[in-house]
């Protein structure tokens, strides 16, 4: 009876030995799995400065590489030119690159042929494609909550009563843009008219200006410029020069306007960057679809800040407040625009 005492103890002390000698060499592998450096390689259309949609992802970068020092990155601006951002693409995954992001649906091709060459690589493309198993997955953003939530504020902002859209190329995103504005605007005050122009071009900032004084003179005292490309930016210098307030998306408005700028709604790609950085530590790839959204805090709302935040009273933001849970919360219903998409 004593021996098979003594026995019972040891096997007890035994696994108990084992089971901690287990959750030592657990956390040092989980602690292993955390210092993985992640090196992302990044293809961009512009540089952030040019352009409010690159702007939206360098951001994003710079707070992850803030909060985490094992993430670093490389960029390369070519993203309109497949036939040279292939090459770049090559090049960045040689030198260790090992995430990475095509910020454009133009490399949505290229993106495909190297996620397929290199299926340990974590990877994603701005685009509109389904996500290819196991590593390439598909961003884009709810592009209808961009624009109510922006449109909302420009409606109480605006002293005629109509807005100005100025897009690029009326593509399936755009005139998205176009109805989730005209929701929001409605919500916010009943009969505010939304009326649009579009450039034909995303780089032509004289023709988007060109536009932009066309609604003008038609009577909107507030723009919106909603290509989030280099052309936007001839808007943004009118409302600099003729004191017309503007707001964006993607990225900080008051970066092009900053006295005009009365905000937009920013993409945070933090999320979608630390799942990517999450399935490289852990080596469990799974391509997946992500739409920021307020729902899952891909969308945040620029602070209502700088010389023109005068023009919406402190009434105006407690509603908006409202009306930020309510988009987050997924009470408010977007409308639906039934077409292919085609852009960003």
């Amino acid at each position: 009876m004593v021996n098979n005492q003594s026995e019972i103890r040891n096997a007890r002390v035994m696994t108990n030995t084992l089971a901690a000698a287990g959750v030592v060499v657990l956390s040092s592998l989980a602690a292993q799995a955390d210092d993985v450096e992640v090196k992302l390689g990044v293809i961009m259309e512009a540089r952030p400065g040019e352009q409010p949609w690159s702007a939206s992802l360098f951001e994003s970068i710079e707070r992850l590489e803030a909060e985490d020092p094992t993430v670093s990155h490389s960029k390369a601006y070519n993203a309109y030119d497949p036939t040279k951002s292939e090459p770049i693409a090559r090049q960045l995954l040689a030198e260790g690159h090992n995430v990475m992001i095509f910020h454009s649906y133009v490399l949505n091709d290229v993106a495909h042929t190297l996620a397929a060459e290199f299926p340990e690589v974590p990877m994603a493309v701005a685009s509109w494609d389904t996500p290819k198993q196991p590593n390439l997955s598909i961003i884009t953003m709810n592009y209808a909550q961009m624009a109510y939530s922006t449109c909302w504020v420009l409606a109480r902002a605006s002293e005629t009563g109509t807005i100005g859209v100025l897009g690029a190329i009326p593509l399936p995103y755009a005139k998205e843009m176009e109805a989730g504005c005209a929701a929001g605007a409605d919500a916010a005050s009943p009969g505010t008219e939304v009326i649009a122009a579009y450039s034909n071009s995303f780089t032509d900032q004289q023709a988007t200006r060109e536009q932009a004084n066309s609604l003008v003179s038609q009577g909107a005292d507030v723009l919106y410029p909603v290509s989030a490309s280099q052309d936007s930016l001839g808007a943004y210098q009118l409302c600099e020069q003729s004191g017309i307030l503007c707001s964006g998306w993607g990225s900080d408005a008051s970066r092009y306007a900053p006295n005009t700028g009365l905000g937009a709604t920013m993409i945070d790609w933090g999320v979608m960057l630390k799942e990517a950085a999450n399935q490289l530590r852990s080596g469990e790839l799974e391509a997946y679809h992500f739409i920021a959204s307020f729902e899952n805090d891909g969308l945040i709302p620029q602070p209502l800040t700088g010389p023109s935040a005068g023009r919406i009273t402190d009434a105006d933001r407690e509603d908006f407040a409202i009306v930020l849970a309510d988009l987050k919360a997924g009470k408010i219903e977007m409308p639906v625009i039934e077409t292919e998409e085609a852009s960003n």
